[in-house]
């Protein structure tokens, strides 16, 4: 009787539309990257519609790494509907229309890159990272809110502090919870700091260019090449190697170590940079339950805060992993983003090498259709015309977050495959065919 009342309570300010009878928001805090989930229990209060409006504040747009919604652990389609008072609106099309009095329970999933900032901004070799959050500790929405509760988990249970206005707020180790708040109105904000300690690794890749190359007598060759930086508090004085290598002295905000899920067929697995190979990295065993084999690619020194390395990496994939056809027609199907965990990737470019002759191919990213790529045609071994190379660009990516698959249907047939051998037996048959006309002319 006491939720049916708060509800009354709050119907009779919202303003139209929906009502939030009930939002639960967990912040995931533990790593570089903030991935929130938000749950609304959202109540119709007019007549019925299959549109939801949720808001996300202007300034925090260009940090989103992935923005979805869920209904029943379906996503639904969500575009931008408009900008104002420094919020940008989104519309949340649901699958049914709900309605009068009826509800649906939403499930509000982002993804935030440069969200959490070195406090203090330089550190010590030794020395931990703390880092600053800030955020509205209301949930942001057009709609007026029944209750609502925040649980952040942190990095770890050392906390330098944390807002406590309004309460109730509770910190349980390494957790805290944000409320309960109750008939809170639309569009309301406060404050939500919290300062606390934070030594996983803030791997950001400042550029990641991903060449695919699709070969039709049956090997797929890719190879990234990164431009990786640590994003995380920078070294205050020198690095000692000594130091580095004593039994709890190390560095606890530096990285060495890059994490990479490749698919379980992938072989010639090969670690370079500007030196040349480096033959510290680790193949794990294979996953049967995802497809995937574990690598670690270990770097040749520490990479502390401020502190940027280049280096690639590349393999073979059996075409048949990858490419399925229906006479004519391929749809090769591989991963669009990095599969190194828990990567952050300013600008991204991804280059898909066709064998020669393809017209220009279709493009989906994660089912959607692409139209906005370039088509350019790279000339190799034994190529007339060139290869059709179609170039992909994105930014402000999140590993594993962007782990749509990109799909490239294109028209190559069997008769296409035989051009090449035609033309060396041509080549060779005129060339010794030359020899014998002009030995025995000459001779």
């Amino acid at each position: 009787m006491r939720s049916l009342g708060l509800v009354v309570c709050c119907l009779a300010t919202a303003a139209s539309g929906w009502l939030n009878s009930n939002v639960e928001r967990k912040l995931d805090l533990s790593n570089a990257i903030v991935r929130s989930t938000t749950t609304v229990t959202a109540f119709n209060n007019e007549e019925a519609t299959d549109e939801y409006l949720f808001v996300v504040p202007e300034s925090n747009v260009t940090r989103i790494a992935k923005l979805s919604v869920k209904v029943d652990k379906q996503e639904i389609p969500i575009t931008e509907t408009s900008r104002k008072g420094g919020n940008v609106y989104y519309t949340a099309k649901l699958k049914t229309k709900i309605a009068n009095k009826a509800s649906v329970t939403l499930k509000l999933r982002r993804s935030m890159v440069n969200s959490l900032r070195p406090f203090p901004p330089v550190v010590k070799q030794g020395e931990s990272q703390f880092v600053d959050y800030n955020d509205n500790v209301y949930f942001l929405s057009p709609y007026a809110t029944g209750k609502q509760t925040t649980t952040a988990k942190l990095a770890s249970g050392t906390v330098e502090s944390y807002s406590k206005v309004p309460p109730p707020v509770i910190q349980r180790g390494d957790t805290i919870v944000f409320g309960e708040y109750k008939e809170v109105e639309p569009m309301k904000q406060g404050p939500l700091r919290v300062h606390f300690m934070n030594n996983k690794p803030f791997m950001k890749a400042v550029t990641l260019r991903r060449v695919i190359e699709v070969s039709m007598w049956g090997n797929l060759a890719v190879e990234e090449w990164y431009a990786i930086e640590n994003h995380g508090a920078k070294l205050k004085g020198t690095f000692s190697r000594l130091d580095y290598k004593r039994p709890g002295h190390s560095a606890p905000s530096s990285f060495t170590s890059l994490h990479a899920h490749l698919p379980q067929a992938a072989t010639d697995i090969y670690f370079r940079d500007d030196i040349g190979n480096i033959s510290t990295s680790t193949v794990g065993h294979a996953d049967r339950s995802s497809k995937t084999r574990e690598v670690i690619f270990t770097q040749r020194f520490p990479l502390f805060g401020g502190w940027k390395t280049r280096f690639y990496f590349g393999y073979n994939l059996p075409l048949e992993h990858a490419l399925t056809h229906n006479g004519a027609e391929n749809k090769l199907t591989v991963p669009f983003a990095s599969p190194v965990k828990d990567l952050w990737v300013d600008d991204m470019v991804v280059e898909v090498i066709l064998p020669e002759g393809v017209p220009v191919p279709e493009v989906k990213v994660g089912g959607k259709v692409i139209t906005d790529f370039d088509v350019e045609y790279r000339s190799t071994y034994l190529d007339y015309s060139g290869r059709t190379v179609i170039v992909l660009k994105d930014s402000t990516l999140a590993s594993p977050e962007r782990s749509e698959e990109l799909q490239v249907t294109f028209k190559f047939g069997t008769k296409d495959l035989l051009w090449e051998p035609i033309y060396l037996m041509v080549a060779f048959m005129t060339l010794f065919s030359s020899i014998i006309f002009f030995s025995r002319v000459l001779g």
